[in-house]
Parts: C-alpha cells; structure tokens; sequence
C-alpha cells in the first residue's frame, strides 16, 4: 500500500513539473490538497476544478464592427452642415435625423449606415453625401479587484484581458496575477475563466484571452 502511494506522489510530482498548463496545475492542487497544506490548497483549487474550460476561440480577435443601442455616432451632411448631428442610439436601436425622422443604426455597420443614409437623402438634398463616424461606444469591459482604478473601460478595439488590466492601472500589490477571472454571459448561461497571467509578465509565451463586450474581469487578492 505504502509502495503505491509512493507511485502515486511520484507520478503527481512528475505531473506537476510538466510542460503542460493544465496538467501542472491540476497535479499541483492535488499535492498541496492531500498532504501538504490542504487549508490553503482547498479554495485555489475547487475555483480553478469549477472554472470553464477557456474556449479556444478567446484567442482569436472578434470585433462584430456593429453598432448597438448607447453608442454615439456623428452624422455630417457635406451639402448641408446645419443639418449635421450627434446622436446616441436609442433603447430600440433607431436616431433621429432631420427630414427622415427615426431610422434603425443598431446591428448595422458604419460604412453600412451611412450609404443607407446616403440614399434616403438623395430625394430631399442636392448633395446627399454622409459621414458618418462613432463619437463614444456603449460596450465596454469590467475591471475589479486588486486593480488600481477599477471601473469600466471602453471597448472601443479589440482587447485582451491583460490589456484590460493595464487600462485599469495594473495589478495592485496584492493582487495575485496567477487568478484572474473572467465572468461572462453567454448564450443564457454565467462561464468562468481562470486565467494565470503570471506567465505572460514573466515573459513566457502564452496564447492571448480576448475580452467581449461586458465581461467582467475580476483579480484576486493574493493569499502569501
């Protein structure tokens, strides 16, 4: 029995030192959890086993470039600049221009809009050229915890989580940059990411977390 249990501390030490992440990691928690410090292995742990799994589309920039109901766009009319406006898209997706009245912006494109514009001015001005430009974006990400202006920072480009971090200021001195999480709402369901960007500071190569629209960016406070 004795021998066993020596294969097995050895198998998990190996584990631990291994090359790969997850394994590392997961052989680790079991170490400290059964007969190390299990008192101080046992949250670490039950937060990185409940955590999601990151999808391996988070590595990959996807900006959707559409506009949605907050953001703020200028409207400049080159025939006629009196009827130039700043307007924020309203709850049901629409502005309000001069002549047209309520038109839909949300879910469209900004080259798209405004050729849209473009043509529904045609009957009403001589020069129906528009421009249209955006002014201030509604989507944005949460940054908390050991940050240290944590707050809400504007996704106004494509953004990683550590970037994100950085636009809050930067880890604290007691943050723990090995747990940093990232709550986000998709398809109806609350997913949670642990990501260790301890690796990435130290100056190994890592794969990169991009941020979307309204997650939540959480650092925890270090426990050493």
């Amino acid at each position: 029995m004795a021998n066993g249990m020596g294969k097995w501390m050895k198998r998990l030490v190996s584990l631990a030192i291994s090359t790969a992440v997850w394994r590392r990691r997961l052989a680790t928690c079991m170490l400290l959890g059964s007969v190390l410090i299990p008192s101080v292995a046992g949250v670490g742990c039950r937060e990185m086993m409940s955590a999601n799994a990151v999808p391996t589309e988070a590595s990959v920039s996807k900006p959707s470039g559409n506009l949605a109901p907050g953001d703020v766009i200028n409207v400049i009319f080159s025939g006629a600049p009196e009827l130039s406006t700043k307007q924020k898209i309203q709850p049901n997706g629409k502005v309000s221009l001069p002549t047209l009245g309520d038109v839909s912006a949300a879910g469209k494109t900004i080259g798209g809009l405004q050729q849209q514009l473009s043509t529904l001015y045609q009957p009403h001005l001589q020069d129906s050229t528009v421009v249209v430009s955006l002014s201030g974006t509604a989507a944005g990400v949460y940054v908390s915890g050991e940050v240290l202006r944590p707050g809400k920072i504007p996704l106004e480009r494509p953004m990683t989580a550590l970037e994100a971090v950085m636009e809050a200021g930067g880890f604290t001195k007691l943050a723990n940059p090995k747990q940093v999480f990232i709550l986000r709402n998709q398809e109806g369901k609350s997913r949670r990411y642990v990501l260790d960007m301890n690796e990435t500071l130290g100056g190994s190569e890592s794969i990169p977390f991009y941020v979307r629209a309204f997650d939540v960016v959480y650092v925890k406070q270090s426990i050493w």
